[in-house]
């Protein structure tokens, strides 16, 4: 195999893992920066709850007037206010929980839908390759042919056809065999 077309593989090949490594890295840092939102956001939500508590049982003592209640009263009412506060704040945390499923349920939803549109993409880029390549070939920019993959679905005839024109321009063999095979035609 000629230097430049394993030096090419090599560039390909220590690109690809570039790319995965970029997308693993990026990957991290998105999981990272969810764990710390999610641990600000469990913070907030306990400063919020802590705050909800005192100023319900403020308001249900201020309703009720307490200080004016005998002790026995007064201690039942502090339960069943705390009861009620209680209540609240596990309805509260429900509907929280509620609200979150329904996010996540959105995001898996488009993240479904953008699959889709991109498994869309690629099989109309596939038809137009099916349907054009053959009369595009020399014409086609770099990158139309992704892999051995679109090769082989464009068939053996286009095949040849294509390899016969990656001829490495700094070799001169192939630029004679290049010249050989046009004089035949």
């Amino acid at each position: 195999m000629p230097k430049s077309k394993q030096n090419k593989l090599q560039h390909l090949k220590k690109a690809a893992i570039e790319r995965q490594l970029r997308e693993r890295l990026e990957l991290q840092r998105q999981h990272a920066e969810q764990m710390r939102y999610k641990a600000m956001r469990q913070q907030a939500e306990k400063e919020e709850e802590d705050e909800f508590r005192r100023q319900m049982l403020a308001k249900f003592a201020e309703d009720d007037r307490i200080e004016q209640m005998n002790a026995q009263k007064r201690r039942m009412k502090q339960l069943e206010h705390k009861r009620a506060v209680e209540q609240l704040i596990e309805d509260r945390r429900k509907q929280f929980s509620a609200d979150r499923e329904k996010e996540l349920e959105e995001r898996r939803l488009e993240e479904q839908m953008e699959a889709f549109r991109k498994q869309i993409i690629e099989e109309e880029r596939q038809k137009l390759l099916r349907e054009h390549a053959i009369r595009l070939l020399g014409y086609l920019p770099k990158g139309v042919i992704r892999d051995t993959g679109d090769l082989a679905m464009l068939g053996s005839d286009f095949q040849e056809q294509y390899k016969k024109r990656q001829i490495d321009p700094f070799d001169d063999e192939a630029w004679e065999a290049g010249a050989g095979s046009q004089s035949r035609k």
